[in-house]
Order: C-alpha cells, then sequence, then structure tokens
C-alpha cells in the first residue's frame, strides 16, 4: 500500500492511505504556549505546521490520551461530526466535548473492527505506560497504544503507534507474535525537574524495541516540540539503523511498505 505521513509537530500526525485518512493525537497550540501538567510546566518550542485543509477530510482519529500535549482546545475544534474517533478512557470525556459524535472508548487489549472507504481496519489497544516509575506512570494514567490492521482486498498493512510510553516488557508481550510494518513511536526522552524520571521513549529503549518487535519501517514522532522533550532528534540518528526515516516537521513523505521507495 502507498503511504504518505504528514508530521504536524509533536504526537499530531496524519496517515493517508488512497483516499483514508487517519489522524493522531491533534495539538496545535500555538509556539510560546506554556501547558500545565499541575506537577510541571512545560512551553511549546516549535510552531505546528499544518494547513486548514489537513484537518477537513479526517475519517479516523486515535487519541492516545488526555494529556494537553496531545489534546488541546485547538485541535478537539479539528474533529468533525463525520469521523469516528477511537480514544482512551481518560480522554473521552474531552472528545465528547468536541464535535464528534461517534466515539468508541477503547482499554488496553480491547479491539475493535470498523469499515471505511472500502478499507478494513482492527484496531487494538496497547499498554502506554507513561514513566519508568512506577508511581510516575501510575499519576500520568493509562494511555494507549495502538496496534492498526488496515486490509483492502489482498493487501495488508499493520502498524503500531505507541502513544506516550517506555520500553517494558508488558508492551512486547502485548505485540507478541504481532508482524509490524510501520512502528511510530513516541519519542523525546519526555522529562522535567529532578524527580520525575523519563515519560517516553528515548534512543536506547527504540533500539531495545526494534531489537525486539522487528518492524520493517520506523518513522518517529515526538520531539523537538515541547521543552520536556529532551533527547534532540540527533540521538535517534545515532542508532544508525535504515529502517528509521526522519520525517521534518510539516514535510509529507510518501513511501510504499516493502519497498525502499521514499519520497518528500
Amino acid at each position: 500500500m502507498e503511504m504518505i505521513i504528514n508530521w504536524i509537530g509533536g504526537a499530531t500526525f496524519i496517515l493517508s492511505i488512497g483516499n483514508l485518512n487517519i489522524a493522531v493525537d491533534p495539538v496545535l497550540c500555538q509556539k510560546g504556549t506554556v501547558q500545565d501538567y499541575f506537577w510541571f510546566k512545560s512551553e511549546r518550542i516549535e510552531q505546528p505546521v499544518y494547513s486548514e485543509g489537513d484537518f477537513e477530510n479526517i475519517d479516523l482519529w486515535l487519541i492516545t490520551h488526555n494529556h494537553e500535549d496531545h489534546l488541546d482546545s485547538i485541535g478537539l475544534s479539528k474533529i468533525s461530526s463525520s469521523s469516528k474517533v477511537i480514544c482512551n478512557k481518560n480522554s473521552a470525556d474531552l472528545v465528547r466535548e468536541s464535535s464528534a459524535t461517534d466515539v468508541t472508548v477503547l482499554s488496553w487489549n480491547q479491539a475493535v473492527e470498523i469499515d471505511l472507504k472500502g478499507y478494513r481496519i482492527e484496531i487494538e489497544a496497547i499498554p502506554a505506560i507513561h514513566g519508568v516509575s512506577p508511581l510516575t506512570a501510575l499519576l500520568a494514567g493509562k494511555g494507549n497504544g495502538y496496534y492498526v490492521t488496515i486490509t483492502k482486498g489482498k493487501e495488508k498493512v499493520k502498524i503500531y503507534i505507541t502513544g506516550d510510553t517506555v520500553y517494558k516488557k508488558k508492551i512486547i508481550n502485548s505485540l507478541e507474535n504481532k508482524e509490524i510494518d510501520l512502528l511510530i513511536p513516541n519519542m523525546g526522552a519526555a522529562k522535567q525537574g529532578s524527580w520525575i524520571m523519563t515519560l517516553t521513549l528515548n534512543s536506547k529503549m527504540l533500539k531495545k524495541m526494534m531489537d525486539e518487535l522487528d518492524p520493517e519501517v520506523v518513522i518517529p514522532v515526538h520531539y523537538g516540540t515541547f521543552e520536556h522533550y529532551k533527547e534532540p532528534a540527533e540521538r535517534i540518528a545515532e542508532i544508525n539503523d535504515q529502517r528509521i526515516n526522519m520525517v521534518e516537521v510539516g514535510s509529507k513523505m510518501k513511501f510504499k511498505l516493502n519497498e525502499s521507495n521514499w519520497q518528500y
């Protein structure tokens, strides 16, 4: 399947497969916005890059959790009544404040199947453990990753979107015997202050995850955008694995899985 990924910035991106458009975690606040996470604050240091038309024909939204760097008021305004929405439990109330009318809440390891534009889409909620410290992960709440299988005719693609998680064996076990054509990991080694330990994947964790899950293609997101995303893009590049493809914010990358065919 030919695909296009459009990285808006942070955790927000749009994945297009033919005429099917899937978007993830709309956070569209302006550069300079300071977000308050109760135990720390963080400033947006990079501008989101998008046009209004980017969000006009979204068929499916995947919402991983309710933190403001994943779901904000501007982002909520882009969710239309014509879009289906899959979300986790702690983001459901916020999502229902949008125009969304077709909302499905998934807890860990639950799955749903839907048909859109001739595509059969199966979505399974994968645990997202938001911190290396059990206390931090508890305070952050249960977010979702998503394992998405998209089928049309004889073509099939399997995508794992990590959400905000660190490396944990529990996550690897949830993906046992699951092929991954495309891995989209939330990076940045998010951290703020002296007592909060790492909240999202760093390059070392990503390498370990890649070794165990063996994805065909990896497109990292969720780095650079906010002050608390501490690990820069250069650290990801240092993994030096040809499966990793870095996308610039605001750029659209076209590719076909199972082929070395990338266009920016």
